[in-house]
């Protein structure tokens, strides 16, 4: 009867201490966040244990944190920018919002932000309910729009743009593939004939050819780059220009009153997060994360490109620098201290 006395006092003391440490750390308060927004996102898994160590709910309740910093950063500069949120946008503003009826969630997708990884995590989710496997917002009338803007979680994941203009740039004008050849119809002649002297030659003898037999043009960072900036905002909204335009432009989110902003750096954690917070990890999981190709050879690939003409992206992109919280002197700043030597942008 001793031995079981003295294993009670045992366990009642260290769960005691455990209390105190933890309440101590702030990680204690953290219960009411995991129940509210863990649980209860999980449409299938109400039962589901939480986490199970102080290193996980410290990351969970970080995540949090870290959403009320991002939305409130974006209020505020909307606000500055005289711009409104509302539960009633043009159609065309919900375009890319995908839409999961059975989980009750928006997904704003932004190209070059994971967006063919998310699109293909929604539709398979939408098909183990027997949906259609891709359905946009902008489907719908004005009633369920509206319906679904009010009670459904929208969620958003957005990118560094330093990285993500590079990113597109790689996988357009430098992929070797008829995607390239593709872009280069697209963009490429307008882009040689403005920003390449002599290659009028060039363009002629390719444009003779058919489609298939073309050499390819080989548009250079430089280039490209020119060719937005100078067109400024003067470029509208499509399909295609969305690979590049600003992502507070793609995604409207001064218009739209998303829930939830992630970032492509951190999708390692906040994908699993949201995906659990949204209710659909019983069907669908996050997969494997691979090493960004545009991140890796960053340095590298701005190595030819003239200071002005980075310093003229920066700009270019200084409200989605502003809105989602990226310090655009850092992300600069890893090309400027590996080409120029200099440590940052003023």
């Amino acid at each position: 009867m001793g031995g079981k006395k003295l294993k009670f006092v045992l366990v009642l003391l260290f769960t005691l201490i455990t209390t105190v440490w933890l309440t101590s750390y702030g990680i204690m308060s953290s219960v009411d966040i995991l129940k509210g927004h863990i649980l209860r996102g999980d449409n299938e898994t109400l039962s589901a244990p939480g986490p199970k160590t102080a290193t996980q709910v410290a990351n969970i309740t970080g995540i949090w944190k870290q959403q009320k910093m991002r939305l409130n950063e974006i209020k505020y500069a909307c606000k500055r920018l005289n711009r409104t949120q509302s539960f009633t946008p043009p159609r065309a503003f919900t375009s890319r919002l995908l839409v999961n009826d059975h989980d009750q969630v928006l997904f704003g997708f932004i190209p070059k932000v994971g967006c063919t990884t998310w699109k293909s995590v929604f539709s398979k989710s939408r098909k183990a309910y027997g949906q259609k496997t891709f359905e946009t917002l902008s489907n719908f009338d004005d009633v369920e729009r509206e319906r679904r803007l009010r009670t459904y979680k929208k969620v958003l994941f957005v990118r560094d743009p330093i990285i993500r203009f590079l990113s597109a740039y790689l996988s357009k004008f430098r992929n070797l593939q008829n995607m390239q050849k593709s872009w280069e119809e697209m963009y490429g002649f307008d882009i040689l004939k403005l920003y390449r002297f002599g290659s009028e030659e060039l363009c002629k003898k390719v444009r003779a050819l058919p489609v298939a037999e073309r050499t390819f043009l080989n548009v250079t960072l430089t280039e490209f780059i020119r060719f937005i900036t100078d067109l400024g905002d003067t470029y509208v909204l499509h399909d295609i220009s969305d690979h590049w335009l600003p992502q507070h432009i793609v995604s409207h989110v001064c218009e739209i009153p998303y829930d939830f902003i992630g970032k492509y750096e951190n999708l390692e954690l906040e994908a699993p997060f949201l995906l659990n917070w949204v209710g659909m990890t019983s069907v669908v999981q996050f997969p494997e994360i691979h090493q960004s190709e545009a991140a890796v050879n960053l340095a590298h690939e701005y190595s030819n490109v003239p200071l002005g003409v980075i310093e003229d992206l920066r700009k270019y992109y200084s409200v989605d620098f502003e809105l989602f919280g990226y310090d655009s002197r850092r992300s600069i700043g890893k090309v400027i201290r590996n080409v120029f030597n200099i440590d940052i942008l003023e």
